[in-house]
């Protein structure tokens, strides 16, 4: 988000008003505090006259093929809890990350 203000030479003040939201929630964007919806950055992007475009593309995946069978092999139940664990350290990661943004 910042770079796109950037790009047009804008205030957060000045795209908030465009957009008709805050300069607090812009702040917030740009610092990693909130994750704002797809909708909201399609909004931002328009108000400067920009499109969003989302992409994909494939991706080398970064696992033997031994270990995605024996992950493959578990029980429904054990692969669940090793997917909300992962989850959850994934949240403790980004939130950390938020911080050190802030300079917390």
């Amino acid at each position: 988000m910042r770079e796109l203000r950037a790009r047009h030479g804008l205030s957060q003040a000045q795209l908030a008003y465009r957009a008709q939201t805050s300069q607090q929630a812009l702040s917030k964007i740009e610092h990693g505090v909130v994750s704002p919806s797809v909708e909201t950055l399609a909004r931002l992007a328009s108000v400067v006259g920009e499109e969003l475009v989302l992409g994909h593309r494939s991706r080398e995946v970064p696992f033997e093929e031994a270990q995605l069978l024996e992950r493959a092999r578990m029980p429904i139940g054990d692969r669940l809890r090793l997917a909300i664990s992962w989850n959850k350290f994934a949240g403790e990661i980004a939130g950390k990350a938020a911080e050190a943004l802030r300079g917390d």
